[in-house]
């Protein structure tokens, strides 16, 4: 049997949890002391710490409850904090002088040269620092505008961590379903043995063949085996990826129905105009100098245009493969579809006494393997969407642009 379950998106999901996610949460999602967070409704915060971890919930849990996540804001924010600090202790130092300055006027001290002189001194210094602490705070004002470059790190690093977490959960969706077919396969394994060893007491089959049929037996096990230590590796990642504590059990939901509309639907170019715009190491390269020099302004043009090219090359190459998983996944369906009909056919064979039971058990087989080969396929399929849809979102994350 094909035992396919995204195998290249698994690497990538044991990598993004082995990689960039440092530690777990210390209050992870549902957790009763969890404060809602502003701008999120009661209902919705409830949905969050429900202890089940759904597929539409994974960019709202990793912005709250990722630790990766979680480090890299607070490491943004408690530097904007220590700036704003050194800002506000530069205008009480401001300050201070200023009033000495006040005093030494004021008590008639200038009226000579050397009291003039630190006057003067006093001013001058007041004047430049006060120059310079205000752009300090007008540079943390932007800062923490919505649209600065700080925001904008933060909602690349929260992309960046829900886009790994979402591999995950297909991979772990993919392998789940897998297991179905190979609980099936064990099970009829060992069906068949059983029938291998009373047909030889009946004369009419071999020890080979039982020998053989134990063989299955093992292999079935054995796959089932490592299949639950995968299903198991990608489950704790999940949890990890969203914040869950190493002792929670959340249960884990499916992937959501994806339209066949929508995927035909797409409109690859406005789309890659879209990626191109959104971008995150295209914007970084827009806003690098060029040294105003024609020589620099030149390179720097050239770069753009090559990141951009680059950009439309990966996005075509993610429409190719949306369409390719598409007609895979189509013909899955058929296959499954036919499936169902031979199933039918050897439930009512066995119970009019047509089929043998071997026979049986393999046309139950092909029907177990038609349906893995359908949702792999659409695992697949929905996995291709899902890139894509990133690559509009600015987060491409197989290439260099």
């Amino acid at each position: 049997m094909k035992k396919k379950f995204l195998l290249s998106i698994f690497m990538v999901a044991v990598l993004a949890a082995s990689s960039v996610i440092p530690a777990y949460g210390a209050s992870g999602p549902g957790r009763p002391e969890n404060a809602v967070p502003n701008g999120v409704t009661q209902e919705q915060w409830d949905r969050l710490n429900d202890v089940t971890i759904e597929f539409d919930e994974l960019s709202d849990l990793v912005r709250y409850f990722n630790p990766g996540m979680l480090n890299t804001t607070d490491t943004i924010y408690d530097s904007l904090d220590n700036q704003r600090y050194i800002q506000e202790e530069m205008n009480r130092y401001i300050m201070d002088l200023k009033d000495k300055a006040d005093e030494l006027k004021d008590s008639g001290a200038t009226d000579t040269a050397e009291g003039m002189d630190q006057y003067m001194i006093l001013s001058m210094t007041v004047k430049g620092m006060k120059t310079s602490a205000e752009k300090m705070g007008r540079s943390l004002d932007y800062l923490n505008r919505s649209n600065s470059s700080v925001q904008s790190n933060i909602s690349r690093a929260a992309k960046n961590y829900t886009y790994y977490a979402n591999q995950v959960m297909i991979s772990y969706n993919s392998a789940l379903a897998n297991r179905t077919t190979l609980q099936k396969v064990a099970e009829l394994s060992n069906a068949a043995l059983e029938v291998q060893k009373q047909s030889v007491k009946q004369g009419v089959s071999t020890e080979a063949a039982v020998l053989s049929a134990q063989k299955e037996v093992l292999s079935a096990q054995s796959s089932l085996l490592k299949l639950d230590n995968t299903i198991d590796s990608l489950r704790r990642s999940v949890c990890l990826m969203t914040g869950y504590s190493e002792e929670a059990v959340p249960a884990i939901g499916g992937l959501p129905e994806l339209d066949p509309i929508t995927v035909s639907a797409i409109d690859i170019e406005a789309d890659t105009a879209k990626a191109i715009g959104n971008n995150y190491n295209l914007i970084s390269k827009r806003h690098t100098t060029s040294n105003h020099s024609t020589t620099g302004m030149k390179d720097k043009e050239a770069r753009d245009s090559e990141g951009e090219q680059n950009v439309a090359i990966t996005m075509q190459s993610y429409y190719q493969a949306i369409l390719q998983a598409k007609s895979t996944y189509e013909a899955a369906c058929i296959s499954y579809e036919k499936a169902i009909l031979e199933k039918e056919k050897s439930d009512y064979s066995i119970k009019i006494g047509l089929l043998s039971k071997i026979s049986y058990m393999q046309a139950q087989m092909s029907y177990f393997e038609a349906e893995s080969e359908k949702q792999n396929a659409y695992d697949s399929l929905y996995q291709a969407y899902d890139t894509y849809q990133w690559a509009v979102n600015g987060i491409i994350m197989t290439s260099e642009q």
